[in-house]
């Protein structure tokens, strides 16, 4: 059952340079596998990627690391 707003961190982390930070995204209701970026700390960016989005670091341009769900809310 998918609730109608889940929302979540995720932890973003550059392995080049150390840089971290939380991003913050939600899924809309009966979109199982769809999400919406809600925030991006910074020193980080949404790219397009061939199967959606993914985070990468703006001081060097590489895919960020992440860690999720930090936390699951309403």
């Amino acid at each position: 059952m998918i609730i109608a707003h889940d929302k979540w961190t995720e932890l973003l982390t550059c392995s080049h340079c150390g840089m971290s930070g939380s991003a913050r995204l939600s899924r809309p209701e009966k979109r199982a596998y769809d999400f919406k970026v809600e925030a991006v700390p910074a020193g980080f960016k949404v790219v397009r990627v061939e199967f959606g989005e993914a985070f990468y670091c703006v001081a060097c341009n590489r895919p960020a690391d992440t860690q999720w769900p930090v936390t699951v809310g309403i």
